[in-house]
């Protein structure tokens, strides 16, 4: 959930964002479909104003209806239940979100909930103040207030003494020592001696009203771990029809089918709707969505995949506006450290310097977008202050099959024909995994992937993984090469922890790099994580545990009477970032 973010999450949160993003494809893209197809129709103005396109004046009233593609399994964001992209995007309307960025990069405080952004007060501890606004409060009449605070912090604790077998998203609680009300009615967070954060400002601090717990019967939530775990199940299996801390309350709502939302007449945020309401409706896959933006039974979608043939139906269908850019995520494809063949450094260069990556990327996501660009650096984007060549000379993704061969026989690898074998006789096999399903481009990496490594004298079988089981599939290492997208924002402070450190999903681990991620804990200066996230990335990527390939394409589709409706690369809500401000065109 990128636009809060517990301190030093671990590789275990950044896990859980790969799940939520399900294998989706996060983005990178504006061209496509047949030669000469246009994909920006109606949104043109994106590419010079990011931040304001598709605007309009909205007319009072109408009913909205906005297709999502993902299956939400809960309703709750405090626990991992809770914590995918799914939930996050069905809740989005009415969560207590601390900030977004925006198309630029910006970070925006949520207005409706603070006076102003946190506020630092010391660094040893550190200690931060948020300054609640006034009238803030859940929707009913309830200012939002300490006991938010508190019961987020005993939900994230993972401590069993305050609550009890409790799996959270995040570990922001188990890094606060005390939560406390200032004089002036700010509410300070003060953290364990020693903990620092360079992006302590991105704190995830609030998600579910303390009060409704009570209400909901676990008035001992502050002193009974087991009935703090049980509110805390208990926001994860209802729909939150009695609570809401943003724009939109929710009125309806079936797990995994549809919410229904109407205006928060509480809500003071500069996101002020003008409709009459927004129903969310999960329909599975890019094709039916545009089937039913067509027939005008939704007015809009942002799926996580879709197959480039889409854009030429949408550019031949009158009343609708589309477009393909760049957004949050990159494709990457890893290697299981934990694979007899894969635990030698020698093999894992070899087969990613027999993969050309510039070629996987225009044969996959250029068939959607064509100017994609191969990726040099894994956090950064080339025109980042931060961002530096970490491929070089290395040979990572050149395709150089003479290169990779030549690596091998110095390892002391050799062929029996064309099949490769270890120093000690033993013949290669590697098993690749993917998500095939629903997603035009994986098809084609795993086509390009199986060639090359043929050609170097690899068997190469795929299982694909089926939709919705990244998350495990990750999790027990059930793969030798694996290929998805992780999700990202401007936020990167914890990103070699949750990468490359301690428990990360390839089996790494590497000393330097966990020394890095202590000292990532221990650091407020945000230039020197940069430099300390850039050292880590380099130090995986020369022992070759990974190769990142491109930011991926996504899409938006609206009838053309929607407005304010924009794609947002820099969180993982997307289009849903201003969800306060979509509405329809004046006089429509």
């Amino acid at each position: 959930m990128p636009e809060t973010k517990a301190p030093h999450h671990g590789a275990l949160t950044k896990t859980l964002v790969a799940i939520a993003a399900a294998l989706t494809l996060a983005v990178t893209a504006c061209g496509g479909g047949e030669e000469g197809t246009e994909t920006g129709v109606g949104f043109e103005d994106c590419q010079t104003e990011p931040t304001t396109c598709n605007s309009g004046p909205r007319k009072d009233g109408g009913d909205l209806v906005w297709a999502v593609d993902g299956r939400w399994e809960a309703w709750g964001q405090a626990d991992i239940y809770g914590s995918s992209l799914a939930t996050s995007i069905i809740n989005q309307p009415l969560r207590p979100s601390v900030f977004t960025f925006d198309q630029a990069g910006e970070i925006h405080y949520n207005d409706g909930i603070y006076a102003e952004g946190p506020e630092l007060l010391s660094e040893a501890p550190l200690t931060v103040a948020y300054h609640l606004k006034d009238g803030a409060t859940w929707g009913e009449g309830t200012p939002i207030g300490i006991d938010d605070f508190l019961w987020q912090q005993r939900a994230t604790s993972t401590d069993d003494a305050q609550c009890a077998a409790c799996v959270p998203a995040t570990d922001w609680g188990s890094n606060v020592a005390s939560i406390e009300t200032a004089e002036d009615g700010a509410i300070v967070v003060t953290y364990e001696d020693g903990y620092l954060d360079a992006e302590w400002y991105a704190a995830g601090v609030i998600t579910h009203p303390a009060h409704i717990a009570e209400a909901r019967g676990y008035p001992n939530w502050r002193t009974d771990p087991e009935e703090m775990a049980a509110s805390v199940r208990d926001f994860s299996e209802n729909p939150p029809l009695d609570y809401s801390a943003g724009p939109f309350r929710m009125v309806e709502g079936v797990l995994g089918d549809y919410a229904k939302y109407v205006p928060n007449e509480e809500w003071t945020g500069s996101q002020q709707s003008t409709l009459d309401s927004l129903t969310l409706k999960y329909i599975e896959g890019a094709d039916a969505m545009v089937t039913e933006l067509r027939q005008g039974t939704v007015d809009g979608a942002a799926p996580s995949s879709f197959d480039p043939e889409v854009l030429d139906l949408l550019a031949g269908e009158e009343g609708l506006k589309f477009t393909v850019a760049p957004q949050s995520g990159w494709s990457h494809i890893d290697a299981n450290l934990d694979n007899p063949f894969l635990s030698d450094e020698a093999l894992r260069r070899a087969v990613f310097t027999a993969l050309d990556a510039d070629e996987i990327n225009q044969r996959a996501y250029g068939t959607a977008y064509e100017d994609v660009e191969t990726m040099r650096n894994v956090l950064f984007r080339p025109d980042s202050e931060y961002f530096t060549d970490q491929i070089g000379d290395s040979g990572l993704g050149s395709g150089d099959l003479d290169a990779a061969r030549a690596l091998l026989e110095e390892a002391g690898y050799t062929w029996d024909g064309d099949q490769l074998l270890t120093p000690e006789g033993e013949a290669v096999s590697l098993r690749y995994r993917t998500g095939i399903e629903g997603n035009a481009f994986t098809p084609i990496i795993q086509d390009l992937v199986i060639t090359y490594l043929g050609e170097l004298g690899i068997e190469v079988n795929t299982d694909p993984i089926p939709a919705g089981e990244l998350n495990t599939v990750l999790e027990e290492k059930d793969w030798d090469l694996i290929q998805f997208s992780w999700i990202e924002t401007p936020l990167f402070a914890s990103s070699a922890a949750d990468y490359w450190g301690e428990g990360n999903h390839t089996g790494f681990q590497n000393d330097e790099v966990d020394a890095i991620a202590a000292e990532l804990a221990t650091t407020l200066d945000r230039d020197r994580a940069a430099e300390l996230n850039n050292q880590a990335a380099q130090i995986s990527l020369d022992e070759a545990v990974q190769l990142p390939l491109a930011w991926t394409p996504a899409l938006v589709m609206v009838d053309e009477d929607v407005v304010n409706v924009r794609d947002n690369w820099a969180t993982t809500m997307r289009v849903f970032s201003n969800v306060g401000e979509w509405g329809f065109l004046e006089g429509s």
